[in-house]
C-alpha cells in the first residue's frame, strides 16, 4: 500500500469518528406552500362559486347547459313540441279544378298551386 493510500485510509476512517458541525437550518418554502395551498383553492373555488351563483346571465347559462346535457343523455323530459315557423304557403293539398289555369292548361305553376307550394294569382 502506498503512502498516499494509506493516508486516503485514515483520513477517512477520523472523518467517521468525527462529528459533524450543525448545518445552518434551510428554510424549506414548500413545507409552507402545500398547506397554503390546501387553504385557498377550495376558497377561491368558493369564491367564482358564489360569483356565477349571483350573476344572473350565469342561470341562463347554466340552465341551457343542463338541458343540453339531459338530452345527450336521454333523460330530457319529452317535449310536446314547438310550433313550427309560420310558411306562406298552405300545408293542405288543393283541388285541381281549384288552380287550373284558363284554358285547362296544367303546368308546373298548377302543380305547385295544388301541392300548396303556390298560391293561385291568375
Amino acid at each position: 500500500m502506498s503512502d498516499r493510500d494509506r493516508d486516503y485510509y485514515w483520513e477517512q476512517v477520523r472523518q467517521q469518528n468525527r462529528q459533524k458541525p450543525p448545518e445552518d437550518p434551510k428554510r424549506n418554502w414548500r413545507m409552507l406552500v402545500k398547506p397554503l395551498l390546501w387553504f385557498l383553492v377550495p376558497l377561491l373555488i368558493l369564491a367564482a362559486v358564489t360569483a356565477l351563483w349571483r350573476d344572473p346571465a350565469s342561470h341562463a347559462w347554466l340552465a341551457e347547459r343542463w338541458v343540453v346535457l339531459q338530452s345527450r343523455l336521454g333523460l330530457a323530459p319529452a317535449e310536446v313540441g314547438a310550433a313550427p315557423a309560420a310558411s306562406p304557403y298552405s300545408d293542405s293539398p288543393r283541388k285541381l279544378s281549384d288552380c287550373i289555369k284558363p284554358g285547362n292548361v296544367i303546368d308546373d305553376e298548377v302543380r305547385a298551386c295544388v301541392k300548396g307550394y303556390r298560391p293561385r294569382t291568375w
